[in-house]
Formats: structure tokens, sequence, C-alpha cells
């Protein structure tokens, strides 16, 4: 397994293997693309309990909200899942992995809590955005401009391709364009 440079990366966007709309060249770094902040954004509220098999208990968990291109105030030890704005699509061959910007982090913001793979074949079908689980550790409240750059996108090749690819074998998140609640319900025991 290895990391795709900065110029593997150009090839993959210039052959359609990879895909990043929209795209801007000064995104792509040595071995990573810097991936910006969209607008929506689906933030906790208090609940009694949240039940992990009780679709309406996540639910009811969360609101989702869009800022329509204003600053989301992140309060102190807040979590919320967000979306960049860029929409991707990873080829069988390739395994996408998120990883948070030093800048960001240096603000008391963790861009990704555990679920920075990025399946291969994800957005075979149509490009998505990627989910961030953002959390604030600062003790202020920090202000998320849509736009800003808050993650990298590095590409790991596999030894063989995927049969199936995240979307061929219908993943539950597959294909959504916002943040969406937990879907752990819909796991197989």
């Amino acid at each position: 397994m290895a990391v795709l440079s900065g110029e593997q990366i150009r090839e993959y966007l210039r052959q359609g293997r990879i895909v990043i709309e929209p795209f801007d060249e000064k995104l792509i770094g040595p071995s990573q693309v810097d991936l910006r902040l969209g607008s929506k954004f689906r933030v906790f509220k208090q609940t009694k309990a949240v039940d992990p098999f009780d679709k309406k208990s996540i639910e009811k968990n969360t609101e989702l909200i869009d800022t329509k291109g204003k600053p989301f105030l992140l309060k102190p030890r807040q979590l919320a899942l967000g979306v960049t704005l860029e929409r991707v699509a990873v080829p069988n061959d390739l395994v996408g992995a998120i990883e948070g910007r030093s800048s960001i982090a240096r603000m008391g913001v963790f861009i990704h809590i555990s679920s920075g793979h990025v399946n291969p074949g994800s957005g075979s079908k149509k490009p998505f955005p990627v989910t961030l689980e953002i959390l604030n550790m600062n003790p202020a409240p920090v202000k998320l401009y849509p736009g800003m750059r808050v993650c990298q996108l590095l590409f790991y090749t596999m030894d063989q391709a995927a049969r199936r690819g995240y979307d061929d074998m219908k993943g539950k998140y597959s294909g959504k364009l916002e943040p969406s609640s937990s879907m752990v319900f819909e796991d197989k025991s």
C-alpha cells in the first residue's frame, strides 16, 4: 500500500478515475487534496437517551442546519456533523483517508473522530460530499466558515481492486448529500 503523490492525484483526476467537484488545482499538495467545508451541519440536541437500535431515538437527537454560506459557531465541547464542499468519487482500487489539518487542530477543533475512511467505489454512481465529525475542544466557541479548508484527502493504493465497491454494495451512507445521523440500527448482527 502506498500513498498517491500530488502528481499521481492530478493524473487520476485527468483520467477521470478520481472525481472531485468543484475542483480547484490549488488544493492539491505533495500527497493530498485539501477539502473545504460545506454549509450543512447536523447538530446534536439534548434528549433523554439515545438507543442505537431505535431509529426514532437517533433521529430525535439531531437537527439539520444549513448556514447558507454564513459561519457556523461551534460551541465548546460540541460535536457536529458537517460535509465537505467538494463531492468525491473514489475508484475500486484506491482507499481514501480523511485527515484533519494542523491549522484547524491548533484551534482545538478536530475534524474527524473515527470515520476517516472513504471506501473504494464510493461515489461511483454519483460523487458525494464526505461527512465530517467535527469536535470543538477549545474552551471558547470557534467560527467555522463554509469554503474554508478543513481537512485533507489522501489516497492509498490497494494490492488489488475491490470486486464490488461501496456503492455497488449499497452501503448505508452511499449517495448521502448532507450529513446524516447514525444508521447503526441497520447493522446486521
